[in-house]
């Protein structure tokens, strides 16, 4: 009896120890609570003495950005074509056919893979598009001459677009595509033109749209060679089956449709198409014969002819106009890069301005920023609520501009992030996006 007392009063004892030491004890911590933010990084692309070279900066709006022993160069025979998808870029070769995979690291890009996009579309030269936040685009067009047994004369041509899918961030190519481009009735009224390039895809519903740039071949004799190019022409397909490919028609302008290095289509909000034309004075267009720079739109597979928004008469200057892409920032409004043809040479003078364009309420503003060289401009990006785009004249000086997409005004626009001027053509902006988890503080 005595030993199973002893033994409880210690139980006892080293209980109640125990529960003191538990009141001693400092409470734990609380378990910290993470929430994730996106981050973004700007990314200008230049070009020097025809060398390609990519920086990075964390903003847009301040402070200054220099190429010299700074940039990154890319390998770009001829040019260098950029897109930006979530933490990656992607640069096309556009002379090789080299599709790149890059990952900034903060002080230049690491090459994450690379593959010959090219060769899937049997050209050194492709052109490509973001379809998609998993999808890019390579396409390129083949033209073979179509020859008279009897006279040995060049009497058409057949030409062929091949496009591939690049899922993107594996780098996989699939569903290559092969298509003969039907050369409709406007076409042969051309001055024996015909189709050689596609660009500026976009994709609403299930349908995607291919602008089509036509070149003219004076070898191909009447009656098919006729004085010059008359209406619009979009390639339209079924997506994703890429099938039931048919050439929608407009006689309300004419032009080229698929853009050169800025983008020529966006699909809006409500999922229609708009498009601007492609015409210059030194090819196949004579802007004083009377083209005029429009936007038009596109519905549902084909041209809606109820709209036309005359961008050249809106704008109601002296001189005409042409533009050759344009960029989208949403509510109907658009920054357009345009040339006054009588400020000079489209290629070698600075004789592009910006205007700010409503295709709902079909308006045009004329900005006051400098006349530059905007002729190979690839791409302008929104952040913050405002419409970024480098303007970098021949010998002067150049900055990021930030447009306020809210503004009408003719000055409704702020200087931004300062860069090298001189011989040094900033062409694009691009984002990339990373998402971190970080540690919210109360």
């Amino acid at each position: 009896m005595k030993k199973y007392l002893l033994w409880s009063l210690n139980l006892f004892v080293s209980l109640g120890f125990m529960a003191c030491n538990d009141d001693n004890d400092p409470k734990p911590d609380k378990e910290p609570k993470y929430e994730t933010i996106t981050e973004n990084s700007y990314h200008l692309l230049s070009v020097i003495d025809k060398a390609y070279y990519m920086a990075e900066t964390q903003g847009l709006s301040e402070g200054n950005l220099s190429f010299v022993n700074n940039g990154y160069q890319l390998d770009a025979n001829l040019a260098a074509r950029i897109i930006g998808s979530g933490e990656y870029l992607y640069s096309l070769n556009y002379g090789s056919g080299l599709l790149t995979q890059m990952k900034p690291n903060g002080e230049d890009y690491d090459v994450i893979k690379e593959i010959n996009a090219g060769l899937a579309v049997g050209t050194d030269k492709p052109r490509y598009k973001l379809a998609d936040d998993k999808t890019i685009m390579v396409y390129n067009v083949t033209a073979e001459p179509i020859v008279d047994e009897a006279s040995g004369n060049i009497v058409d041509y057949t030409c062929t677009l091949r496009m591939v899918s690049v899922e993107i961030p594996s780098m996989t190519i699939t569903n290559l595509t092969e298509f003969v481009i039907p050369q409709s009735d406007n076409a042969k009224l051309g001055d024996g033109y015909y189709p050689t390039r596609v660009d500026g895809a976009v994709i609403s519903g299930d349908k995607i749209y291919f602008g089509l740039m036509h070149t003219s071949n004076l070898d191909l004799i009447p009656p098919l060679r006729k004085p010059k190019q008359t209406g619009l022409e979009t390639l339209v397909f079924d997506y994703p089956s890429m099938s039931n490919g048919k050439i929608a028609e407009s006689s309300k302008a004419a032009g080229h449709t698929s853009g050169y290095r800025a983008p020529s289509m966006h699909v809006d909000e409500k999922g229609d198409v708009y498009q601007v034309n492609w015409f210059m004075a030194a090819n196949s267009f004579d802007l004083s014969a009377g083209d005029k720079t429009v936007i038009s739109r596109l519905k549902g597979g084909q041209y809606d002819d109820s709209y036309l928004f005359n961008v050249s008469e809106k704008l109601g200057l002296e001189s005409n106009i042409a533009s050759v892409g344009w960029f989208y920032v949403g509510n109907g409004i658009g920054y357009m890069p345009i040339q006054i043809e009588d400020e000079g040479n489209y290629y070698s003078d600075n004789s592009w301005v910006i205007a700010r364009v409503d295709v709902y309420n079909q308006t045009a503003v004329k900005l006051n920023v400098p006349m530059s060289s905007l002729f190979t401009c690839e791409n302008g990006i929104v952040a913050n609520d405002k419409f970024h785009l480098a303007i970098s004249p021949i010998g002067g000086e150049a900055n990021v501009y930030e447009f306020d997409p809210t503004s009408d005004s003719a000055d409704g626009f702020t200087k931004g992030l300062t860069l090298d001027g001189g011989n040094v053509s900033v062409v694009g902006i691009y984002m990339t996006q990373i998402e971190k988890e970080v540690e919210v503080t109360e």
